[in-house]
């Protein structure tokens, strides 16, 4: 209960940082926009033709309205790529740059204006191709140096046109970076798809080396038995097993697939129905014990538990046939302990063909989640012990 209270705590105190820092970022910003918004104004009411009511002073309020609406409906509007508003806000913007550099023309000692057109070029390249929005931001600084050299007293502002091409060159850099972020979402998404096709392979590969490792054993112990002594009740109910073996792995395949949308059940509940089938397909006992709280765990970790317990008790069925198991699952502070122990065999066993990677496949989805798995003797039988951080 102490580390549930302590993760509540760190988590409320992360919350916490999260809004302080949304705030003050949010305070900073205002306050930029605030002394910009004041200093664009009190520089232009000190201009030599300042905002008015009447001639060339109305045409520049007229002016600096007309370049704060666009901008503001360009740089809101169409933001996303798939947006039915995209044509629309290269308009507006295009709109926003016309107006700052009409206003440069009218009053070009005063430069302050061109803070718009900068910005709206800003939004323009990542709305058009590379190239267009080059030619726009060349179209821009070309206007920008006429206008600066018919109606400047020293010529065009050369410090205005390197400002421009800064601009020019820092949205081209952003919008590459942004193009190589997108390349690399899109691959890591490729890679998440090969993920989970290989998840989804490792998951029919366990269920159907369980389902067809039973069914082998019951079909082998039903051969033996009709060559040997003619027992056909019992073979038939070896077959019968075999039958109901295969039944539950398509089950278990439909229910992997809807494990690996993220539907995965309880262990608990899980390593309840295992010790089921495994009573019901051998008459011997499994035990299966829960201690700790039980809590959610991840997909992977969850998968790891059940699938290990599955492939132990295949492995009793085949290699220690007779042979009574428990289970016990324990829930830790930082981790899941699964552990599944038999008392050995009672039986004689079936010695079946081929190679076994059982444990191999275990040991591997355990590595896969930073886990552990220790197998080996455990008396006169066998132990499987996993470890899964949560």
């Amino acid at each position: 209960m102490k580390s549930a209270k302590s993760g509540k705590s760190v988590k409320s105190v992360k919350c916490r940082t999260a809004r302080v820092e949304r705030f003050a970022l949010a305070a900073i910003v205002g306050v930029l926009l605030a002394w910009a918004l004041f200093s664009y104004v009190r520089a232009l009411f000190d201009s030599e033709d300042p905002p008015a009511l009447h001639g060339v002073g109305l045409v520049i309020t007229v002016l600096n309205v007309v370049m704060i609406v666009l901008l503001v409906g360009g740089v809101r509007a169409g933001r996303d790529k798939e947006s039915r508003w995209r044509t629309a806000s290269i308009v507006l913007l295009v709109g926003a740059v016309t107006a700052s550099v009409t206003f440069y023309g009218i009053e070009p000692e005063f430069g302050g204006g061109f803070v718009v057109a900068m910005i709206a070029l800003w939004a323009l390249f990542f709305r058009l191709p590379l190239l267009l929005g080059i030619a726009a931001s060349g179209v821009t600084v070309l206007a920008v140096s006429v206008l600066g050299a018919l109606f400047r007293d020293d010529g065009a502002d050369l410090g205005l046109l390197i400002a421009f091409m800064g601009v020019t060159l820092g949205a081209a850099a952003s919008r590459q970076g942004m193009v190589a972020q997108e390349a690399t979402r899109r691959a890591e998404a490729a890679n998440a798809v090969l993920a989970e096709r290989s998840h989804i392979a490792r998951e029919i590969h366990d269920i159907l080396a369980h389902s067809l490792s039973a069914q082998i054993v019951h079909l082998e112990g039903a051969r033996l038995l009709l060559s040997r002594d003619g027992d056909r009740v019992q073979a038939l109910d070896r077959v019968e097993r075999a039958r109901n073996l295969a039944r539950s792995g398509l089950d278990e395949t439909r229910r992997a697939l809807a494990t690996l949308r993220g539907e995965i059940p309880e262990p608990k509940e899980v390593l309840a129905e295992l010790a089921e089938e495994f009573h019901a397909g051998t008459g011997r006992p499994c035990d299966v014990q829960v201690t700790g709280v039980p809590r959610e765990l991840s997909p992977q970790a969850g998968l790891a538990v059940v699938r290990t317990a599955q492939e132990a008790l295949t492995n009793v069925r085949r290699h220690a046939p007779g042979a009574r198991v428990r289970v016990v699952l324990r829930y830790l502070n930082d981790r899941v302990e699964l552990e599944v122990t038999d008392s050995g065999a009672t039986e004689p066993v079936v010695e079946l063909g081929g190679g076994g990677y059982g444990l191999v496949g275990m040991r591997e989805r355990a590595e896969l989640i930073d886990g552990t798995l220790v197998t080996g003797p455990d008396g006169k039988g066998f132990r499987v012990s996993l470890q899964v951080p949560v």
